[in-house]
């Protein structure tokens, strides 16, 4: 007797797209790193109205149809950066690498002070994500550049303890990438393994563009998300496309909430317990007579959210919210490989919310929106792969 696939044997796959909705030739594909999820068809059911002298329906239809689904992830280094500039519509740009800088460490100041050359000549800017490869310890961790001049950087947030010294060092600051408007498309393989005489499937999803992406980072938990999708066309075989490849794993390990913290105006916000990062892209599938399939996926605006929650030690929050103070929002994720940052250069806060359920500590949760313009994205994403 067969036993039915099982999602520990079903594996999913994705390959970039040059035209969207078909799947090139050769197709090299590398694995969706997923706790579960996978694409599916839908339709709408057209129900007939028809009247016959009963109260029968007298006939069904299907509409248009379209792939949806939504992957639920573990976040971690590299893993998921294909994923993120799809569902961004946007491409990473590759950090500054400098070498060879003699830098002086004052572990009271938080400073990075270099002897010769210019940090804002070479392009570094307030909010990178900043590593000194060559230094020892803790300062040699990635931070977030809270003030920038020619020749000082300043870690006001950080939190681990520095030790003075002067080193020769290679400088890296983060890859990153913001909103944009590029046609980014992924031909998606999911294959579901046979065991105990089961034969083996392929589905092949194609023009599947993720429509948005939630992370949550919480105490004592990894860091999770998942990224909702639209696709144009699905599939099915007993083989995978002819000339596949199948790239290496990644095995990069997970974030959790022990290496997260969170930045509000360049200071660290104490006393945090959760927060979620959302970006929704206003995503729907369009439909042209004619063609039950998608004929493309439409998007609007980038809206990009964050809420947290925490304990409640002083009214700051509160105060720019019922002010409608414009504030920066970050958290910077200092994982086992490697490191992340999400940042919000301008954002305000839409809700701030007390509560007291009792004798112990007073809780708050905080929602916030971020806003941007051509010259500057609404949200910015660094990532550097350890060393």
């Amino acid at each position: 007797m067969t036993t039915p696939f099982s999602g520990s044997n079903t594996s999913h796959y994705y390959v970039q797209e040059v035209t969207p909705g078909i799947t090139p030739e050769n197709p090299a594909f590398t694995k969706i790193r997923n706790t579960g999820g996978v694409p599916t068809i839908i339709k709408d059911a057209l129900i007939s109205d028809e009247l016959d002298d009963s109260r029968e329906i007298t006939g069904v239809r299907v509409g248009n149809e379209q792939a949806q689904g939504e992957y639920s992830v573990e976040l971690s280094q590299t893993s998921q950066d294909d994923l993120i500039a799809n569902a961004m519509s946007s491409s990473w740009v590759a950090g500054i690498n400098l070498s060879g800088v003699e830098v002086t460490v004052d572990e009271v100041a938080k400073t990075f002070t270099r002897t010769a050359g210019d940090y804002v000549a070479d392009g570094f800017v307030v909010g990178d994500l900043v590593r000194y490869n060559d230094l020892t310890g803790d300062n040699a961790k990635p931070f977030i550049a809270t003030t920038v001049t020619s020749t000082v950087i300043t870690g006001a947030a950080i939190t681990h303890t520095l030790t003075p010294e002067v080193v020769t060092t290679d400088i890296d600051t983060g890859d990153k990438i913001g909103t944009g408007s590029e046609c980014k498309t992924i031909s998606v393989l999911t294959w579901y393994r046979g065991k105990c005489g089961t034969v083996d499937k392929y589905v092949l999803t194609k023009g599947v563009e993720f429509t948005g992406f939630s992370f949550e980072v919480a105490v004592n938990a990894q860091v999770t998300g998942s990224f909702p999708l639209l696709g144009r066309t699905q599939t099915f075989s007993d083989t995978p496309p002819t000339g596949s490849t199948f790239n290496p794993d990644l095995t990069t390990r997970s974030f959790a909430g022990v290496d997260s913290k969170v930045l509000v105006d360049g200071a660290v916000e104490a006393f945090i317990t959760s927060g979620t990062l959302t970006n929704d892209n206003e995503s729907s599938a369009q439909f042209e007579l004619g063609n039950k399939a998608v004929s493309f996926i439409e998007r609007g605006r980038a809206t990009n959210t964050v809420s947290m929650s925490g304990f409640m030690a002083n009214t700051d929050l509160v105060q720019r919210f019922n002010n409608e103070v414009e504030v920066s929002i970050s958290f910077i994720l200092n994982g086992l490989d490697g490191s992340m940052s999400f940042s919000y250069p301008r954002a305000f806060l839409t809700a701030a919310t007390p509560d007291i359920a009792g004798p112990a500590s007073i809780t708050q949760t905080l929602e916030g929106t971020s806003i941007g313009s051509k010259a500057q994205s609404s949200i910015v994403i660094q990532r550097l792969p350890a060393l």
